[in-house]
């Protein structure tokens, strides 16, 4: 848990800032919005982070195949390629407005799995979840953005995504226990209540933001998303970003994919001993997060992902010779992995917030399908190189694709100050 005082932050006065003027902060407490951004985000990370363990189940419960069930998540990997064309949404209409209907189409999403159960419907269901990240994570850091003075934004953005490790953590057990006692519908059904939660904790207790600056310009929402698009890629800042977030991703998700079978291969792991052994997980992710909120901040934005870059490219190389030492040396340096990788992302997304503070929602959906093209090419990359059973080949890459973000970074953008 965190301390009180970790929530503690300012937050913008809601007028009508003109564009152009830096925010006037407000000493009004952020306390009571975020944890509710906190809570719902939560649950919206749920759906993604609990489908992995519990594929099989869900697989039996459709009646397909585990090949045909693992193509749902691809359906929600895809969906989030939209980002780009749903993030001027919260620019131009207003970051809560979108955040409401994101959490109308995750709990439509939710009641199909729950209520219709086929196999069209669970395709559709993870489609919408995919389009309802996708709406929801670039309003809710634009939110933050908007909020939260930058001095400060680190420590907001290191609790806000605790709920990413959160959602593995408290979501996989519940999920599990609601599996085991009302079968493989119960978690689904869980969800469409957490979304209509949400929904009303949204609409009652976050102040509406102010008029966005794209919808006093006017114009098509054609022409306006051509011209932020534009106006965001030919800065320097802005390609640097794209590129870092792309690399950062490539080089955890290159070993990563085949985590897994690395260590049933290695180790001979069961599969229980194996979802056991992946708390590592969760207790990594938090632990970068908690470190990002508390450190962040007073290191420096840009220093501190320069630093997990170069500590996750250090603890790739060294994880081959981890996994000789035996099965603990193998999970601590899996660890040290996604320590460093959170660390280093958590810093990132406050640092994104700023370099275009008229456009963050579109910025942050830019950087949304940075990610996903890179989940995609990563797993066909990691797969790939699995067919000579070493994990140093997929370490090794991605060791490589952290040194060149790091030095893409170093080079390509300046901190906002």
């Amino acid at each position: 848990m965190t301390p009180n005082h970790a929530l503690d932050l300012a937050v913008s006065d809601p007028g009508d800032p003109i564009e152009g003027q830096p925010q006037v902060y407000s000493t009004r407490s952020f306390r009571t919005q975020l944890p509710i951004v906190f809570a719902v985000r939560t649950a919206v990370n749920a759906p993604v982070r609990i489908i992995y363990p519990f594929l099989p189940s869900i697989a039996r419960g459709l009646g397909i195949s585990l090949a045909a069930a693992s193509q749902l998540v691809t359906l929600r990997m895809v969906a989030g390629l939209a980002a780009p064309l749903l993030g001027l949404l919260a620019d131009r209409y207003g970051r809560r407005r979108v955040m409401e209907v994101a959490l109308s189409l995750f709990a439509l999403a939710s009641l199909l799995m729950a209520g219709v159960g086929t196999l069209a419907a669970a395709a559709l269901a993870f489609a919408l979840y995919g389009l309802a990240k996708a709406l929801y994570d670039p309003a809710v850091h634009a939110y933050v953005g908007d909020h939260v003075p930058y001095r400060e934004r680190s420590r907001a953005v290191g609790i806000l995504e605790l709920s990413w490790s959160g959602a593995w953590l408290l979501g996989v057990p519940a999920s599990g226990l609601l599996i085991e006692r009302f079968g493989w519908r119960a978690p689904w059904a869980a969800l469409i209540v957490l979304g209509l939660l949400g929904l009303v904790l949204t609409c009652v207790s976050l102040p509406p933001t102010s008029r966005p600056a794209a919808r006093r310009r006017g114009g098509s929402f054609v022409a306006s998303t051509i011209g932020t698009w534009r106006n965001l890629l030919r800065r320097r800042s802005v390609a640097a970003l794209l590129a870092t977030s792309f690399l950062l991703t490539m080089a955890i998700e290159v070993p990563f994919i085949v985590y897994g079978a690395w260590l049933e291969t290695s180790f001979g792991l069961s599969l229980s001993t194996l979802g056991l052994a992946s708390t590592v997980v969760g207790v990594a992710e938090a632990t970068a997060e908690l470190g990002s909120a508390a450190i962040t901040d007073r290191l420096g934005k840009k220093r501190s992902v320069l630093a997990g870059l170069l500590g996750l490219a250090a603890s790739l190389i060294a994880l081959p010779w981890l996994s000789r030492l035996g099965l603990v040396a193998a999970l601590a340096g899996v660890m040290l992995m996604l320590l460093n990788f959170e660390f280093g992302i958590v810093s990132l997304l406050p640092l994104a917030t700023e370099l275009a503070p008229e456009a963050r929602a579109s910025l942050f959906s830019l950087t949304v399908m940075a990610f996903s093209l890179s989940r995609i090419l990563a797993a066909l990359v990691g797969g790939w190189l699995w067919q000579w059973q070493t994990i140093a080949l997929n370490a090794g890459v991605g060791a490589i694709c952290a040194l060149l973000a790091a030095l893409l970074l170093a080079r390509g953008m300046k901190e906002i100050q």
